[in-house]
C-alpha cells in the first residue's frame, strides 16, 4: 500500500470526514474516493457513514469470523475425489519457503489432481518479531499472492488460521478479501473452519483460532482436516481426523526439527457417500518421499442427539 493510502487510513481511524482528508492531503474528493477503493481492494473492510450535513465518514470494520462457510464441488457421477492438502505456510517467517509450493503443484499436475486444500496460516503476521523475514503483514500477503504458483487446471481452496485472523480482528485487514480481489484460482472459504461438500457427504477444513476452538460438526461431515499442529497425525473418533503437516520449516516445538510435508487424499464414493479413504503422507527432503499411507472404510455413525 502506498504512503498516501496509509495516511488516508490513519486519518479514517481519527474519524476525519472525506472533505477533511481530501484537504489535508491536498487531493480532490474524487481522487480520494479512487484511493478509498484501492484501500478496500487491498483487503481493508471500510464502511461509509453519512452525517446530516452531507459529510461522509468511513470506518474500519472489525469483524469476527463467520462459521460454517461452505463450498460445493459439483461431481454428480464421480466415483472418486482426489486432492492434496497442506497447511501452515507462514509466509514472512524466516523458516518459511514459499518455493516449496512449486513441488506441490508439480506433483498435482503430474498426477492429474485438480484440487489443493489449504488448512490455514498462510502468513506469519505479527505473532513474532525476531523470526520474520518480511515484517509487514500486507507485504507477507502480497508475497503469498505474487509467488504462489498458478496452474489453470488447479483450484486451491483454503481457510484462514489464527495468524491470518489476527489482523482481521484487530485492524480490519481481511486477508480473505485481498485474495478474492487478486486471484480467482485461490478460493478462501472462511476463518477457522470451512466445509467442502462432495456429493452427499462433506469434509471440514479446520484451524484453531484460540486454544479452546473446536469444529462445528454435522452428521454428514466424515473427515476433519486440521492445520495448526504442524505435524502429521491421525485420530479416529466419530470422524476421521487428519492433522495436516506444515509445508514449511516452522516448528511449534523448539526440541523438534520440521520436515515440510503434505497429504495426498483420495475418497471413493458409494451411492454418493464417502466409502473408502486413502491418505498418503509425503515429505520434501528435498525430493518427494512417501512416509506412510493408509486406507480405511468410513464409519457410518450418526451424531448423538441431545434431548
Amino acid at each position: 500500500m502506498t504512503d498516501t493510502n496509509k495516511k488516508i487510513l490513519e486519518l479514517i481511524n481519527e474519524n476525519r470526514s472525506m472533505k477533511e482528508i481530501a484537504k489535508l492531503i491536498n487531493i480532490s474528493e474524487k481522487q480520494l474516493f479512487v484511493r478509498i477503493k484501492q484501500i478496500i481492494n487491498n483487503g481493508y473492510q471500510l464502511v461509509p457513514n453519512y452525517s446530516n450535513n452531507s459529510e461522509i465518514y468511513y470506518r474500519v470494520v472489525y469483524r469476527d469470523i463467520v462459521k460454517n462457510n461452505k463450498i460445493n464441488i459439483a461431481m454428480p457421477k464421480a466415483k472418486n475425489f482426489r486432492c492434496l492438502i497442506y497447511s501452515d505456510l507462514h509466509v514472512g517467517n524466516r523458516n518459511s519457503d514459499i518455493k516449496l509450493l512449486n513441488y506441490l503443484y508439480e506433483y498435482a499436475s503430474k498426477n492429474g489432481i485438480n484440487y489443493i486444500l489449504n488448512c490455514g496460516d498462510i502468513i506469519e503476521g505479527d505473532y513474532t518479531t525476531d523470526k520474520k523475514s518480511i515484517k509487514s503483514f500486507e507485504d507477507q500477503t502480497e508475497t503469498f499472492l505474487k509467488k504462489h504458483p498458478y496452474d489453470r487446471n488447479i483450484n486451491e481452496i483454503l481457510i484462514l488460521g489464527n495468524h491470518d485472523h489476527y489482523h482481521f480482528k484487530n485492524n480490519g485487514y481481511d486477508v480473505s478479501e485481498k485474495i478474492k480481489n487478486s486471484r480467482y484460482d485461490i478460493v478462501p472459504i472462511g476463518y477457522g473452519q470451512g466445509n467442502v461438500n462432495l456429493r452427499n457427504d462433506s469434509l471440514i477444513l479446520f484451524h484453531k483460532l484460540a486454544e479452546d476452538s473446536k469444529p462445528v460438526i454435522q452428521s454428514n461431515e466424515k473427515i476433519i482436516l486440521s492445520g495448526h499442529g504442524h505435524m502429521m497425525k491421525t485420530k479416529l473418533k466419530d470422524q476421521l481426523w487428519l492433522c495436516i503437516p506444515t509445508l514449511s520449516y516452522v516448528s511449534t516445538d523448539k526440541t523438534k526439527d520440521i520436515v515440510p510435508g503434505f497429504v495426498d487424499l483420495s475418497i471413493d464414493f458409494e451411492k454418493g457417500k464417502f466409502e473408502y479413504i486413502e491418505a498418503k503422507h509425503l515429505i520434501l527432503n528435498p525430493n518427494i518421499i512417501l512416509v506412510s499411507e493408509s486406507r480405511s472404510r468410513v464409519k457410518r455413525l450418526e451424531m448423538n442427539k441431545e434431548n
